[in-house]
């Protein structure tokens, strides 16, 4: 099966010179969950963004499916973004001035068919909260929001950038059942970076990063459900 994402010989530096990712080859198959470990420096999130067209690379090549964009103008590259990749993060980025339902609706996708509106947040459990504004949502709540808001447009590929990170464990349990059930449903490929060794076992796929480079790359055998992730010792 062709990848949907291909990292080729990747490198960052930045502007001090410090050097962040190391030459990375990486290939992501379509309709996975595919989990990014690391502890901090390890160049996960320099990754994460570079795949999903935040970042541009030092050298090396990013594909997506057959296209090279990293060579791609800014209104193709934001055509691309708008249309078939989706990022969520973990500070949630919400419009403070709109409302629930405003902020996922922003979110459509203007060429292409998107989800049923009332599927989407359904599937997230947030009907009951489509008037509010941010500032009256819960974590859990807001995080739920944003989710809804980069799959309303059904993107082929969902970037997630340690998108538990600000929830307690009850919340970051259901956001990664959440996410699952997103693959599944939807077909679309989940890229997750993230510390946390828990979520991690969730994935289909587990890639580690050291120094800037993929240090082990895994199938999981025997991935656990959300529901039997468990912060404790």
């Amino acid at each position: 099966m062709n990848p949907i994402i291909r990292a080729e010989e990747v490198t960052k530096k930045f502007s001090d010179n410090e050097t962040v990712l190391n030459g990375v080859n990486l290939s992501v198959t379509s309709h996975t969950f595919n989990a990014i470990l690391g502890a901090s420096g390890s160049g996960k999130t320099t990754l994460l963004n570079i795949m999903s067209g935040l970042l541009k690379p030092t050298t090396g090549r990013i594909y997506y499916r057959e296209t090279e964009i990293t060579s791609l103008d800014n209104e193709r590259m934001s055509y691309l973004k708008r249309n078939e990749i989706s990022t969520i993060f973990q500070d949630y980025l919400l419009l403070p001035n709109l409302t629930v339902a405003e902020n996922i609706r922003i979110g459509i996708a203007q060429d292409r068919s998107s989800l049923p509106f009332r599927e989407v947040i359904a599937l997230l459990g947030i009907e009951d909260i489509l008037d509010k504004f941010p500032s009256q949502l819960s974590g859990g709540q807001q995080q739920r929001t944003s989710i809804a808001r980069a799959i309303i447009k059904k993107p082929a590929v969902l970037f997630c950038d340690e998108a538990t990170g600000a929830l307690d464990e009850g919340n970051s349990k259901r956001v990664v059942k959440l996410l699952h059930e997103v693959k599944k449903q939807y077909g679309i490929t989940v890229i997750f970076v993230t510390h946390n060794l828990k979520i991690a076992d969730t994935a289909e796929r587990i890639i580690t990063m050291k120094d800037g480079l993929v240090h082990k790359d895994q199938w999981n055998e025997a991935p656990i459900s959300a529901d039997e992730m468990s912060w404790g010792p």
